[in-house]
């Protein structure tokens, strides 16, 4: 079989709901409040939640309410 179309083939982006990584984001706050800030644990959340708001930072700029993420 020959296929004309070889776009078929590529994985569409997956799209991230920006009120999804704010819910995120305030969830791992209130996880790293619990911990403590010297714990090794609150430490990996810190960057998760830093991760999360710099992509609904970035998402705030664009005028669409979905950020498309290259995997």
């Amino acid at each position: 079989m020959i296929v004309s179309n070889p776009s078929v083939f590529v994985p569409e982006a997956p799209e991230i709901d920006i009120t999804e990584t704010r819910w995120a984001s305030e969830y791992l706050s209130l996880m790293i409040e619990q911990l403590g800030p010297d714990s090794p644990v609150s430490m990996v959340l810190a960057q998760a939640r830093r991760e999360l708001l710099s992509l609904s930072q970035s998402a705030d700029t664009q005028t669409k309410r979905t950020l498309r993420i290259a995997a």
